[in-house]
């Protein structure tokens, strides 16, 4: 199989590409522009196959470490064809190869939507499965194309329940805006400190806002005019993200999360999409038994966060995992001890 490389600068061309091989969010034109600003560089390349069709589109992102670089391919490559081709794996990994010395890069990490971008990343091209984790190995995925009283039906009783409570107790949501971001981040640092993850600086969420548009959202949940929960997601194409959450521990009793998910899943539906997808959860259902005692709050804080989301009457996906072609062993070596992949 002949496959033509080319280069695509052109934004809506590019998303078309990807909506085409059933792509998503993380290969999406404004994802690159988004991580642009936070020191990656994004370079897209289709393979056409001798018709001019597309048979395979990456968006690959490389990081400077010092002189080098990493590179990384998130939630693809996108392929058309799931059926092995040793020509078209080729045609991919040489190229991929060609970019790679280019940017100076110690490896290239692949992190594909399904089981077709693993099969041009095979062994014989010197493609390797990876032991880093970068994105969330399993998510939920919930259907809002129904109507209110439908999309509740669906969910587990407790968290109707607690949507319904959140009402009756008053609280508020709406659709908050680059001025309600410092609120949104307040919430979002108690979050972190609480439940034991890392965040990015604001600046990270403020491009988020400006790269996406009106296709993000910030919603905000009050309790007597006082914050109480938040989220911001992202749509692209016929689905939304959910990226980031937020809540107040003195509110938490008065379940406003529930109702910021329930007013996410609304907004999703009014902008056309078929699923919202809530981004990250454990990978596995039960949590392990060799989690230290100092560590409690985080195993309670995930686990918490599996049940919470799982509440919303979503189907679990799995991904594929990670893939990698390293150019420099020594070096790829000591850069999984530092992990600059921050941004």
């Amino acid at each position: 199989m002949e496959l033509a490389i080319r280069l695509i600068d052109d934004a809506r061309a590019w998303d078309e590409l990807v909506e085409q091989l059933d792509g998503r969010l993380l290969q999406s034109w404004r994802w690159g522009e988004l991580k642009s600003r936070h020191g990656w560089k994004p370079i897209r390349l289709a393979w056409l196959d001798s018709t001019g069709h597309p048979a395979i589109a990456a968006q690959m992102l490389f990081r400077r470490v010092g002189p080098l670089s990493i590179g990384y391919v998130p939630r693809g490559p996108l392929v058309v064809e799931w059926a092995g081709c040793t020509a078209r794996d080729r045609a991919y990994t040489h190229a991929v190869d060609r970019i790679a010395r280019r940017e100076r890069a110690i490896c290239v990490l692949a992190e594909p939507e399904n089981e077709g971008g693993c099969t041009v990343l095979t062994r014989a091209s010197g493609w390797r499965r990876s032991p880093t984790v970068i994105q969330p190995q399993r998510t939920v995925r919930v259907a809002v194309q129904f109507d209110d009283e439908t999309l509740l039906a669906r969910m587990k009783p407790k968290t109707r329940y607690n949507i319904r409570l959140a009402e009756r107790r008053g609280v508020q949501v709406r659709l908050g805006t680059l001025a309600d971001l410092p609120v949104f981040y307040d919430l979002l640092r108690e979050t972190s400190a609480r439940d034991g993850f890392g965040i990015h600086r604001i600046d990270y969420f403020r491009d988020i806002l400006e790269v996406f548009g009106e296709d993000a959202a910030l919603i905000i949940a009050e309790k007597d005019g006082e914050p109480a929960a938040g989220a911001l997601v992202v749509r692209f194409g016929a689905e939304a993200v959910y990226l980031y959450g937020a809540s107040a521990a003195r509110h938490q009793r008065h379940m406003a999360s529930y109702l910021v998910q329930f007013a996410a899943m609304r907004w999703a539906r009014e902008r056309g999409c078929r699923v919202y997808d809530l981004w990250g959860i454990p990978p596995t259902d039960e949590p392990p038994e060799d989690i230290p005692d100092d560590q409690l709050n985080v195993r309670q804080g995930l686990w918490g966060i599996y049940r919470f989301k799982a509440g919303f009457g979503g189907q679990v996906r799995s991904y594929p995992g990670v893939y990698e072609r390293i150019y420099s062993r020594p070096l790829v070596w000591l850069w999984r001890r530092l992990r600059p992949m921050e941004g």
